[in-house]
């Protein structure tokens, strides 16, 4: 069961698609906003029996519990304010009649997010410990009970992950699924990437001077204001992936054979890929308004 919060959701999916082949399937409500729960994933599979892997943009937690059934559940987080930047680019290249995409195509990314900061407290106030907390639900400000739930939950999932260490948490992934999927591969090409992993800056000084740049002083602190629960929940899904390769013996050894699984795979996406002109925003840092 992968559940995708546009956090590495498309590349999770290719990756299922590979490995179960028919037995694989995407299951999505009608509309863009819908919300699957427990429920309709059993009644989904009771419905289709030879289907054993299932991806959605719309599943919310809690996982089911089904007598005779093990649901392996599949997660990921990344730094909420990465992924902020990761929405905006996503509603940009995405051609649709969809306000926020229409907004995004001709908005630089500070106006952009003026304008959710004012209308759509839903999308950029700790979304990542609302989804995981209250199955997406925003009636209110996400509180400590939440982030303790979040938490919980992503510490029991099967698969849990961030963005920021995705081929780390899918080596400790392939590790502690071995037992019930002995051949199961999950090396992998990104997919749907809004900006390549090499072009993250790794150190915190250097990210928010990337937030700072794209939006302004004053969005960037209120959004670093407004999403505190949600830092606390990444950093916390951090220590999770990394206790899980704490465990795993011969780590080094297992990070070498999985990039160079994934060195093929990657290279022919690159020769395949068409090029396309990069957006070139000019922002005022720190600029009123």
């Amino acid at each position: 069961m992968n559940i995708r919060f546009k956090n590495g959701g498309t590349t999770i999916e290719s990756i299922l698609r590979r490995e179960f082949g028919a037995g694989f399937a995407t299951v999505h409500g009608r509309a863009d906003d819908s919300v699957l729960d427990g429920r309709s994933l059993i009644e989904f599979l009771r419905q289709q029996p030879g289907i054993s892997a299932v991806s959605s943009h719309h599943f919310r937690y809690p996982k089911p519990a089904v007598p005779g059934w093990v649901i392996f559940d599949c997660c990921f987080l990344r730094h909420p304010l990465d992924r902020l930047v990761s929405l905006y680019n996503q509603y940009r290249r995405t051609n649709s009649p969809d306000p926020l995409c229409v907004r995004a195509s001709c908005q630089a990314p500070r106006e952009f997010m003026k304008q959710l900061l004012r209308d759509s407290p839903h999308l950029v106030i700790d979304v990542q410990v609302t989804q995981l907390a209250s199955a997406g639900a925003f009636a209110r400000p996400a509180n400590e009970r939440d982030l303790e739930k979040a938490t919980e939950i992503f510490r029991d999932m099967a698969v849990p992950g961030i963005v920021e260490l995705f081929d780390e948490s899918l080596i400790a992934a392939e590790y502690f699924l071995k037992p019930a999927f002995p051949e199961l591969r999950l090396h992998h090409s990104p997919e749907n990437v809004s900006r390549p992993a090499h072009q993250r800056p790794e150190r915190s000084q250097d990210l928010e001077r990337t937030f700072v740049d794209l939006w302004g002083t004053d969005v960037y602190e209120d959004l670093l204001r407004l999403n505190q629960l949600d830092l606390e929940l990444f950093r916390r899904a951090k220590v999770e992936t990394q206790r899980r390769l704490f465990l795993m013996p011969d780590l080094e050894e297992r990070l070498v054979e999985f990039k160079a699984r994934c060195a093929p795979l990657r290279l022919r996406a690159s020769a395949n890929a068409p090029e396309r002109e990069p957006v070139r925003v000019k922002v005022a840092a720190g600029a009123a308004g």
